[in-house]
């Protein structure tokens, strides 16, 4: 490892090298936050939680922040504390069929491979079940874009969520999510692949850069301003959340293209033909 690969707290001329200890690794993936960029101001707290080593098999995402898997109604934990003789009788079993039931709740564990759904289905006397619970996001056409590509999944195109939105977001190296804010919540992220940074602006003179990597969440309080950059080799995907059944979106360049272009030039100290050149419609990610 040379000293040259060490991410270090310096800008130009300003800073210098920490000597350590330190955890290099950890550096690596914030290099924002050893050297910030010189548009971080204020004391925004972390918006970033750490990758998890190995991944995950499945994303659960709740829209209840009090939610606890200690309180999940578990059949097996209701069989634990219901007395066999009940168990018996409710099902009409013999007392031998219950020797194995478990004592405490099962959450995951290891079972038989269950055949193809088409043969395994049952069939309720009551009638199938009136929306489906599943929706394929990656069979969905995508909107595309100069930089990449994004999918929306909300109550307009999946019936059952009705209180939660998403969009899978791909960027392209050296794409830019557009600058942005969501009007209506918070927004959640998980970082599938790639690498890429944020930059969240609260007003009042306050921005935070956060650097992101695959299995890593990352959070936006409602209405802050922000931009995800594409800053790795391969492309960026990453889920955007919301506790909200409409997924909802402003684009800066959109806003400011409907406004009348001499108040925008006078605020920004730009020519008005620069302002004139902005598309009017929405672009979620540019190149």
């Amino acid at each position: 490892m040379s000293p040259e690969s060490i991410p270090q707290p310096e800008r130009g001329l300003e800073g210098g090298p920490d000597t350590g200890p330190r955890n290099v690794e950890l550096d690596r993936q914030n290099p924002d936050l050893l050297a910030p960029p010189e548009t971080d101001a204020g004391t925004l707290p972390n918006l970033k939680f750490q990758a998890l080593d190995d991944g995950v098999e499945f994303l659960l995402v709740f829209d209840d922040g009090e939610f606890s898997e200690n309180s999940t109604f578990m059949i097996s934990d209701f069989f634990a504390h219901t007395p066999k003789s009940v168990i018996a009788k409710n099902f009409g079993w013999s007392p031998e069929h219950l020797d194995r039931l478990p004592e405490r709740e099962k959450y995951i564990f290891a079972g038989q491979v269950p055949p193809p759904l088409e043969r395994d289905q049952v069939v309720s006397p009551t009638g199938d079940v009136p929306r489906s619970f599943k929706h394929r996001l990656l069979a969905q056409e995508p909107e595309h874009f100069n930089g990449g590509r994004a999918r929306v999944a909300d109550s307009t195109n999946f019936a059952a969520s009705d209180t939660i939105s998403a969009a899978l977001v791909e960027i392209e190296p050296g794409g830019l999510r557009e600058l942005h804010w969501h009007p209506t919540d918070d927004e959640w992220q998980y970082y599938i692949s790639g690498r890429g940074r944020m930059g969240v602006f609260a007003s009042s003179g306050q921005n935070r850069t956060f650097d992101y990597q695959a299995g890593d969440v990352g959070y936006v309080p409602f209405a802050f301003g922000h931009y995800v950059e594409n800053t790795g080799s391969e492309p960026l995907v990453f889920l955007e959340m919301f506790r909200n059944p409409k997924f909802e979106d402003i684009s800066l360049s959109q806003w400011m293209a409907n406004t009348p272009p001499q108040v925008a030039a006078d605020t920004l100290n730009l020519p008005r033909r620069v302002v004139e050149s902005i598309p009017k419609t929405k672009t979620r990610i540019t190149a």
